[in-house]
């Protein structure tokens, strides 16, 4: 998973058993439940307090979109403030959705999902394809898991959506929708709909 295309992970390298702690920005109290422990194959995965997207932190700082510094040129993802998520691949343990995959290109965690059943409101800010799809080169299938029904039992943080705009994960639990690389903030329909409109599920370290 490398934004600098140079590298990408493999489905395991950065197994996980332990707990680490962490706190969350995105980790509001009217969006976190009680706690409990992880249970997932891959950590690393962080919040972005810009964009409020979920990014994997391991290759460096994917691609942003929403520009910093004083130009306005610096693209990358901010970790500041979030904790350490973690995913589980499709072959693990547990209930979820299994259609979510990281961009090689930005970094951020998307729902091929959508992509499978034709639409094409998968938008990547870094991508150099005319149609700006997501890269999924590389990436592995990751289960997430989703309201009301494919939960792994108590715990976790809630308010986390799919945008209906660029395919990416989302959290809203800041009063924010943040900003979407397909243009204005994030957008989700609340009412659930297969890989469209259900509120997830994420835990941390």
């Amino acid at each position: 998973m490398s934004t600098t295309r140079t590298s990408s992970i493999s489905r395991r390298t950065l197994l996980t058993a332990v707990a680490r702690g962490g706190l969350a920005v995105a980790a509001c109290t009217t969006a976190t439940l009680a706690a409990a422990p992880a249970q997932a194959a891959q950590d690393r995965w962080t919040w972005c307090h810009q964009c409020s997207q979920l990014w994997f932190s391991g290759n460096g700082s994917g691609y942003c979109p929403v520009g910093s510094g004083i130009f306005g040129w610096d693209h990358g993802h901010q970790s500041s403030g979030s904790g350490d998520y973690v995913l589980r691949f499709d072959t693990d343990a547990g209930v979820g959705e299994s259609s979510w995959r990281w961009c090689r290109d930005c970094a951020a965690l998307w729902s091929k999902g959508w992509f499978d059943l034709g639409r094409t409101t998968s938008y990547c800010p870094n991508s150099s394809q005319p149609l700006r799809w997501h890269n999924w080169s590389g990436s592995g299938t990751y289960k997430i898991e989703a309201l009301p029904d494919g939960i792994n039992g108590p715990g976790g943080q809630r308010r986390w959506f799919l945008c209906i705009q660029c395919s990416g994960l989302f959290f809203t639990g800041n009063g924010s929708n943040g900003t979407c690389p397909a243009g204005g903030g994030h957008r989700h329909w609340m009412t659930p709909q297969p890989q469209i409109g259900f509120e997830y599920v994420l835990r941390q370290l």
